[in-house]
């Protein structure tokens, strides 16, 4: 499999056009904070979805005005920055393929394509799976407790559940772009697969070290990227 090649990109050319679109993307980004800031109320209620249709008409509480305020400025600011990111990639990448070669131009925007689509794939599965299992279990995990939470903690706690979802479905993409280098390929997993397996569950055990169901669930998760992996580097071809 041909390896990608890496022209210079750092030029004085480029990085100047680097620049300019860094200026427009900050100047684009606050003036997405500012709207959002300003339709959040109407935004709020997708935020909180997964949490109201568990816990029906039990509202989520603030001590101060102030907490409130800055949960709205925090929490536009993180919408914005994710709304707008896959836009600064698209411009940067226009600001610097013309210094590369026709099929690393080719590969780099079948990079962008599968990226993006396990982006929204891992938002999908986030905001549709993740939180709302997650939420089963922590709210309803004793009946001698009753849910009192904070919004500015449950707001970000939502966050941090999509980052975590986005950030994981790249895994699958990662392995591909090691077996399109030749790392690792069919052949040598062929021969160490209990090596893998091994190694997916060390790092299961990581991520949930007190759970034996999980972490059995979470290496074959990890091990089922693993395998996408490998028709994701026959795409990259």
């Amino acid at each position: 499999m041909k390896r990608i090649i890496f022209p210079k990109i750092f030029a004085v050319d480029v990085l100047e056009r680097i620049r300019r679109e860094l200026i427009f993307y900050i100047s684009l980004f606050f003036i997405l904070w500012l709207l959002l800031l300003f339709l959040f109320p109407r935004l709020f209620p997708y935020l909180m979805f997964p949490y109201f249709k568990i816990l029906k008409g039990q509202p989520l509480v603030f001590t101060s005005l102030e907490e409130a305020l800055f949960v709205i400025l925090r929490a536009s600011f993180y919408l914005a920055l994710i709304i707008s990111l896959p836009f600064l990639l698209i411009r940067l990448w226009k600001a610097i393929s013309q210094e590369f070669y026709e099929p690393e131009k080719v590969f780099f925007k079948k990079l962008f394509f599968v990226s993006f689509s396990l982006g929204i794939l891992g938002l999908l599965v986030g905001y549709f799976l993740f939180i709302p299992t997650i939420l089963k279990v922590f709210l309803f995990f004793g009946r001698d407790f009753s849910a009192n939470l904070k919004i500015n903690y449950f707001l970000f706690f939502v966050l941090r559940v999509l980052l975590f979802s986005v950030f994981v479905f790249q895994i699958p993409l990662f392995f591909a772009l090691l077996i399109k280098e030749e790392l690792i390929t069919e052949e040598f997993y062929k021969k160490r697969r209990l090596y893998f397996l091994g190694f997916f569950y060390v790092l299961s055990l990581l991520l949930s070290p007190t759970d034996f169901f999980t972490q059995i669930l979470l290496t074959l998760f990890l091990f089922l990227f693993f395998r996408l992996a490998f028709l994701i580097a026959k795409f990259f071809k």
